[in-house]
């Protein structure tokens, strides 16, 4: 998949987010409001299985657009290594019925700094933990 605009979020400096809770009640207000958010659904299940892991309080978490940025609350020097899960409102070039994951990163890694990954929406709960997992060491505990 090539790349496309904002496909990547950085993060320096304090990370001020929002609350787990927070983000999944706004996309619930959304859903409510607009039909169309229906299609956002995959994003409040990733919202749904942090809340229910357990390890909400070592991941942060906040919004661009209707995109989830998140990062590793772990990091203690001030830049963030950042997943970002793109919503169907950012336009990514995926295939029908995916998204896309993407990551930014600031050490050397085998596949490099930047990656962008497609799934299956109905992976996507599953594929959000295997990034986390793999790029940020976290692991749900329920």
């Amino acid at each position: 998949m090539e790349g496309f605009p904002c496909a990547f979020a950085s993060i320096q400096g304090e990370f001020s987010g929002r609350t787990w809770a927070d983000v999944a009640e706004w996309f619930d207000e959304l859903r409510r409001g607009n039909a169309g958010f229906a299609s956002h659904q995959y994003l409040r299940d990733i919202v749904a299985s942090v809340l229910e892991s357990g390890v909400a309080d070592r991941l942060g978490v906040t919004t661009s657009m209707h995109d989830l940025v998140v990062v590793s609350l772990d990091t203690t020097n001030g830049h963030y290594e950042t997943i970002k899960v793109i919503s169907p409102s950012s336009n990514a070039p995926v295939d029908d019925g995916c998204f896309a994951i993407t990551f930014l990163g600031r050490k050397k890694r085998r596949r490099g700094r930047q990656e962008i990954r497609q799934h299956p929406v109905a992976d996507a709960v599953p594929a959000f933990w295997r990034m986390v997992e793999d790029k940020f060491g976290v692991r749900p505990e329920r």
